[in-house]
C-alpha cells in the first residue's frame, strides 16, 4: 500500500536498505527451549519460566517474547503445579519500553503480599543504570550485581547463548511492591533463551537486494552475538557493531564512517537508528530506506526516504511510513524495486525518444529551409508536431 507517491520513484533508485531483525528478517515465531534454561543458585528452571509467565501480559498476543513465554509455560506440567500450590496472581504489569528494555509485573500472594517480577535485557534487569540511567518508574540492582565473578559468569553464559543464535531473557523478582522501595534489591532467578529462526526466504531475497546494487544493514535491539549469528545464517556481513558506539564516539567523522562501513548494529535504542538513517542520507547522499513495525521505530520510517512498515506493524509505524506492505518479509519490497525500476526505465525510454523525435523534426526542417530557401508557415509546423506526438 503506497502512502506517498514519490516513494514509488525514490524505491527505484534506493541503495541502502536498513532492516528491523525480528519479524522481518526472521519468522517473530519464538520459540523456548526448557533444557538450555539457566537457572541461577536457589532456583530451579521451572522457576524461571513460572516468573516470566507471571511477568507476561496475556493480553498482549502480538508480542512474540510474551506469547511464546505464555505457550512454553503451557506445556510446563511441573511449573503448572508448583503455580497451583503457591498460589501467585498477576494483578498488573508494565509494560515492555524499548528504552528502558524490560517489562515489571506485579503479582499478589497467598498471604495477600505484593511480590515484583521483572523480565528483560540483562544487563538491565541486573542493574537498572547499566548504559546509563533510563526513564524507567522504578531503578534497582540485583544483590550480586557488584561482584565481578557473578557478573562475568552471567555474562559468559549469556554469550555461549547468543552465539548459538539465543535471545537471552534475564529474570528477576523482589519480595515486595518495588513501586513502594526506594532503593529495592532484587534476586536474580535466571536466564530464558528464545530462538526466532529467520525465514526461508530472506538468504534469498538479500542475495536478490545485493544483485539489485542494494545494500543491507540490520539494525536490531537484540544482543550483537545473536545478530552475528542471524547475519550469518542469512547472509549479511558480520560487520557488526554495538549500538552504544554510536551514542559514545565522540569524533563526528569516525561515527560517520563507521555507520557507512558496518553491515548493521546491535543493541540500539530508537535515537540511534534514526541517527543512522539520517547519517547515510544526508552525509553520503544515498536513498535510503527504513523497515520497521513497532512504535520505536516510528522516528527512523519518518526520517528515510523511502520508510516501509512491515505487515502486522503498529498504526504508529503505518503513519510514519511510505510504504506499508501487506506479506510478511523482505521479498515484497524487492518485488516494489523491481517493478520500480521497471516504470522508471519505461518512462526514461519515453523522454529520450520524445526529446529525439523533436530533434530530428527541428534538424528536417532547418535544412529544408536553409537548403531550399522555401518558408514554412508556422501553422504547418504545428501541425507538423502535433501529428508528430500522436505518432
Amino acid at each position: 500500500i503506497v502512502t506517498s507517491t514519490p516513494a514509488l520513484q525514490d524505491i527505484a533508485s534506493m541503495s541502502i536498505l536498513c532492516s528491523d531483525k525480528t519479524g522481518t528478517l526472521t519468522t517473530a515465531k519464538m520459540s523456548i527451549i526448557p533444557d538450555s534454561i539457566h537457572a541461577a543458585e536457589g532456583f530451579e528452571k521451572e522457576d524461571v519460566l513460572l516468573f516470566a509467565s507471571l511477568c507476561s501480559n496475556p493480553d498482549k498476543k502480538d508480542d512474540p517474547i510474551d506469547r511464546a513465554t505464555l505457550q512454553a509455560f503451557e506445556k510446563d506440567e511441573a511449573g503448572k503445579k508448583k503455580l497451583e500450590e503457591i498460589g501467585y496472581k498477576q494483578e498488573s504489569v508494565i509494560g515492555f519500553n524499548p528504552e528502558v528494555k524490560r517489562t515489571i509485573g506485579f503479582v499478589r500472594k497467598k498471604d495477600g503480599n505484593i511480590m515484583t517480577v521483572a523480565k528483560g535485557l540483562p544487563a538491565k534487569i541486573v542493574d537498572t543504570s547499566a548504559g546509563g540511567l533510563d526513564s524507567g518508574e522504578i531503578q534497582w540492582k540485583c544483590e550480586k550485581a557488584g561482584e565481578k565473578a557473578f557478573v562475568a559468569a552471567l555474562e559468559e553464559k549469556g554469550k555461549d547463548l547468543s552465539k548459538a543464535g539465543y535471545k537471552t531473557i534475564a529474570i528477576a523478582i523482589y519480595e515486595g511492591d518495588a513501586r513502594e522501595a526506594d532503593a529495592p534489591v532484587f534476586k536474580f532467578v535466571g536466564l530464558l533463551p528464545m530462538i526466532d529462526p529467520p525465514r526461508e526466504d530472506t538468504a534469498l531475497t538479500i542475495n536478490s537486494l545485493h544483485h539489485a546494487n542494494i545494500s543491507v544493514k540490520m539494525i536490531t535491539g537484540d544482543h550483537q552475538n545473536v545478530a552475528k549469528e542471524t547475519a550469518r545464517l542469512i547472509g549479511l556481513g558480520q560487520n557488526i557493531h554495538p549500538g552504544e558506539e554510536i551514542r559514545t564516539t565522540a569524533n563526528e567523522q569516525q561515527k560517520k564512517e563507521m555507520i557507512w562501513q558496518a553491515d548493521g548494529f546491535a543493541a540500539v535504542l530508537p535515537s540511534d537508528k534514526r541517527e543512522v538513517v539520517l547519517t547515510l542520507r544526508n552525509e553520503y547522499g544515498v536513498v535510503t530506506g527504513m523497515t520497521g513495525d513497532g512504535v520505536n521505530d516510528a522516528p527512523a520510517l519518518s526520517a528515510a526516504q523511502v520508510g516501509i512498515a512491515v505487515e502486522g506493524a503498529t498504526d504508529a509505524a503505518k503513519n510514519a511510513a511510505d510504504l506499508i506492505l501487506t506479506e510478511a518479509g523482505l521479498s515484497p519490497i524487492y518485488g516494489a524495486v523491481l517493478e520500480s525500476r521497471r516504470i522508471f526505465a519505461r518512462v526514461k525510454s519515453y523522454v529520450v525518444y520524445r526529446i529525439a523525435a523533436s530533434i530530428l523534426l527541428v534538424l528536417t526542417l532547418s535544412i529544408v529551409i536553409f537548403v531550399t530557401g522555401c518558408a514554412v508557415d508556422s501553422l504547418l509546423v504545428i501541425v507538423l508536431a502535433l501529428l508528430n506526438d500522436i505518432r
